[in-house]
C-alpha cells in the first residue's frame, strides 16, 4: 500500500455509539458510499485521526471537535462531501493521506 494526498470532509456531533451514526449517515445521505467514510465515536479520536493526517493536523482536528465526541471523515470515493446534516456539524477539509493499492 502507499499513501496519496488527500482532501478530507471532517464533521462532528454527538451520538451515542457508531452505529448510530452510520444510521444517520443513510437517512441524510442515502448514496453515500459508506466504505469510504471513517466514523470515530470515543473519548480519544488522536489513533484514528493519525491514520490520516498528520501530527500538527490531529491536534487540530481534535480541537476544533470541541465537546463533541464524534468525529466523521468523508473520504474520497464517498460520492461527493456530506455536507452539514441536522446533528453533523461540518468542520471543513482537511489535507491528508489516504492508503491505496500499489
Amino acid at each position: 500500500m502507499k499513501r496519496i494526498g488527500v482532501e478530507i470532509e471532517v464533521l462532528c456531533g454527538s451520538f451515542r455509539s457508531q452505529p448510530l451514526v452510520f444510521a444517520h449517515l443513510l437517512d441524510a445521505r442515502p448514496s453515500l458510499n459508506l466504505d469510504h467514510v471513517e466514523v470515530i465515536c470515543g473519548s480519544d479520536p488522536r489513533a484514528r485521526l493519525g491514520h490520516y493526517f498528520a501530527p500538527g493536523t490531529v491536534d487540530s482536528v481534535e480541537d476544533a471537535l470541541g465537546v463533541h465526541d464524534t468525529c466523521v471523515l468523508v473520504l474520497p470515493g464517498a460520492g461527493g462531501p456530506l455536507g452539514e446534516t441536522g446533528m453533523l456539524r461540518g468542520l471543513g477539509f482537511w489535507t491528508g493521506t489516504q492508503a491505496v493499492p500499489g
